[in-house]
């Protein structure tokens, strides 16, 4: 990475050489935190057409509280993703935000997290049990994909055996809009086609108790969701669902594997863990930032911000910044500043948070408990592009077999 002065216009700021969809990103994403940090924690990348990395955990907090300056507008991705719909309600600003999240709160309350925790250790157990005789699996492949797939679908209120397709759907559009845009667009044309699908079976069959039903029932501003609305917002919660809880769970379980003694303190106590999931969703923070574009000609953080300017909030950066967490690059159970912004912050902070740590911890208890010695048994694949979502694909792991336990009635 280069840093130099911008002598190409009158506007003054640390230019950096820095693609977070390249190859080297995914390689090296840390140490470029880490340089930014310490040098210009508010600075311009010249590639994808210019933008502002913003990677500070104080500037990236004050940009998510101010959405007048920084909107969620779709034409803020770098790249675009280039979606028909605005994907609701991440795409959406204040006043009308707040109304699209008051159709969706009730489902992702701490309480119906907590309340679908047997059935998460239900489809956990399920999943273990079809490897564990092996003594070797593809543990992202094979347990903690599918059941986050699963329970998404479950949720909406769609079949849930479809998971394969739906995931490598979204997977595409994460991971593939940069470097195969075409692919990543034929893979929003079949999820359209299946949400399209899911709309015609309500409207003929009667809307159930689901998410996707009550996402149909929702009204702004008085108005039923047009169906672009209603596409938008269950693609949203397809992607959210079904590809950061597997990315955080492989990251820990890379870490775990590195950190032997560390994996024996969680298999002893595994209470800490509820404690750990803060730290390690701090430490391995699978999305690595989201997009914001400037309303107007600013000053923020000592940079001349123009109107149209585009800015990655870098939430993983932030995470890692020294100026809050003592020794950031260590993972620190005991550590007493916890306040991450691995969900971001603020009025967009994600909503599938309570899941997402319900999930997290009842995978990592019963790898812990069922799969105490496992380590890494090959190569351990990443997702090519880490830009959005940093991420492992494949993590072949084997350990001592064990026993089938089934699930009781």
């Amino acid at each position: 990475m280069t840093i130099a002065p911008d002598a190409s216009t009158d506007r003054q700021w640390p230019e950096v050489d820095i693609d977070h969809h390249s190859a080297y990103f995914r390689e090296h994403n840390y140490e470029i935190y880490q340089d930014l940090l310490a040098r210009c924690p508010v600075a311009h990348s010249n590639t994808w057409g210019g933008f502002w990395f913003i990677s500070d955990y104080q500037a990236v907090f004050d940009a998510v509280q101010d959405t007048d300056l920084f909107s969620s507008t779709p034409e803020k991705g770098v790249p675009t993703a280039g979606n028909p719909d605005p994907m609701i309600p991440i795409d959406i600003d204040p006043p009308q935000l707040e109304q699209y999240r008051r159709i969706l709160l009730p489902r992702f309350s701490p309480g119906a997290a907590k309340n679908a925790e047997p059935l998460i250790r239900t489809m956990s157990t399920e999943l273990i049990d079809t490897f564990i005789e092996a003594g070797e699996a593809d543990i992202v492949g094979q347990l903690t994909t599918p059941l986050p797939a699963r329970l998404i679908l479950k949720l909406l209120g769609m079949d849930e055996s479809r998971w394969p397709e739906w995931v490598d759907w979204t997977h595409s559009v994460v991971h593939d809009r940069s470097s195969e845009p075409a692919k990543a667009m034929a893979a929003v044309t079949s999820i359209y086609g299946g949400l399209v699908a899911e709309i015609v079976r309500r409207r003929t069959d009667g809307l159930g108790d689901d998410l996707f039903s009550d996402i149909m029932r929702g009204t702004v501003d008085g108005e039923p969701l047009p169906d672009g609305d209603v596409i938008g917002c269950a693609l949203l919660m397809l992607l959210g669902g079904m590809d950061t809880t597997s990315g955080l769970t492989g990251n820990v379980l890379v870490r775990l594997d590195e950190d032997r003694a560390l994996r024996q303190r969680l298999a002893d106590s595994p209470e800490l863990l509820v404690g750990a999931t803060e730290e390690f969703l701090r430490h391995d923070t699978p999305t690595q930032g989201l997009a914001r574009i400037v309303t107007r000609d600013a000053t923020f953080h000592g940079r001349e911000l123009h109107a149209g300017d585009r800015v990655l909030l870098m939430y993983a950066a932030a995470n890692r910044d020294p100026a809050v967490f003592d020794h950031p690059d260590d993972i620190d159970l005991d550590r007493s500043e916890t306040r991450h912004l691995a969900f971001g912050a603020g009025k967009h902070r994600c909503l599938g948070s309570n899941y997402a740590r319900v999930m997290f911890r009842v995978m990592m208890d019963e790898i812990l408990r069922r799969l105490p010695d496992y380590r890494i048994s090959g190569e351990v694949v990443r997702f090519a592009d880490a830009g959005d979502v940093y991420a492992v694909r494949t993590l072949p792991i084997a350990f001592t077999p064990g026993p089938r336990v089934g699930v009781a009635g």
